[in-house]
């Protein structure tokens, strides 16, 4: 019993109780939060299936007010309709359900997930299936660059 309530009083007169200093380099690279004025606009791009290099997708989106009408040169009569949030840096869309061309007319919704910075925009995005929202039947990655 000795023993222990002498360690106690060493234990407390050797902690320390300095705070350790913030680490100002790692909050100053936080990139700033969006704006819908960031993304309203015209964007054109590419759509890369992921893991590869194959681009299945020449795109134009017209953007604004959290909803966005998309075209493709591969598909020149579909108009995709999606809506999308702000999320700190990040804008999050969801298409409403389509026709596919590039996977046999199957009904599928469209996710992404882009940045833009100076007129550019990467992300990523997935398919799921309309009817199995759980089911990703492909992803890829999005870079485009904003019309003046």
């Amino acid at each position: 019993m000795r023993r222990l309530l002498f360690a106690v009083p060493f234990l407390f007169a050797c902690a320390k109780a300095e705070t350790p200093p913030a680490d100002s380099a790692a909050m100053a690279a936080a990139p700033a939060a969006m704006t819908d004025a960031d993304i309203a606009g015209t964007w054109t791009g590419t759509a890369t299936m992921e893991g590869t290099d194959s681009v299945f997708a020449h795109w134009t989106q017209v953007c604004g007010s959290g909803s966005c009408r998309g075209t493709s040169t591969e598909s020149p009569k579909d108009t995709a309709v999606s809506t999308y949030v702000i999320a700190a840096d990040s804008s999050v869309g969801t298409s409403q359900p389509m026709a596919e061309a590039t996977m046999g007319g199957a009904m599928v919704v469209d996710h992404w997930v882009v940045r833009a910075s100076g007129g550019q925009v990467t992300g990523n995005g997935w398919f799921t299936l309309a009817a199995k929202p759980d089911s990703v039947v492909m992803r890829y990655r999005i870079s485009g660059t904003k019309s003046p």
